[in-house]
């Protein structure tokens, strides 16, 4: 949490996923929110453990729309524990299909967000969970 009491969040996409409509309204929602938000772009999975550790974040937030969380999300939650950021929470959203779900919450996912669903539900969680 940051300094000023804020939840700090920071969303990224992989650099080759064109399609970012869905996160940036979840940028814009969390701002509205109250919350501070870092959304970026990235090539490898050590440049979001970079930024969540220079960004001191709360939540990290990973948008997919192809099969790269297979590869780069193990990556990523590794990186977290190594920086003793174990605790930073981790979301997914995009195309994520459903039989994906149970494994990738057993590697430290804590929800996943596919099209359609419900901001405020991420927000609502971002609240309950930072504030613990």
């Amino acid at each position: 949490m940051s300094k000023n009491g804020k939840a700090r969040v920071l969303l990224v996409k992989h650099w080759i996923d064109i399609h970012d409509r869905g996160l940036r309204l979840i940028a814009s929602r969390c701002k509205d929110a109250g919350f501070e938000v870092v959304y970026a772009s990235y090539s490898q999975p050590e440049e979001v453990v970079k930024m969540a550790v220079q960004e001191d974040v709360d939540v990290v937030g990973m948008s997919f729309f192809t099969s790269a969380y297979e590869a780069h999300l193990p990556k990523v939650i590794q990186g977290l524990k190594e920086n003793n950021l174990g605790q930073v929470m981790v979301v997914l959203g995009g195309v994520i299909p459903d039989e994906d779900h149970d494994m990738l919450k057993k590697q430290g996912v804590r929800e996943i967000y596919g099209a359609g669903s419900d901001v405020n539900g991420f927000i609502e969680l971002i609240k309950a969970e930072v504030k613990k």
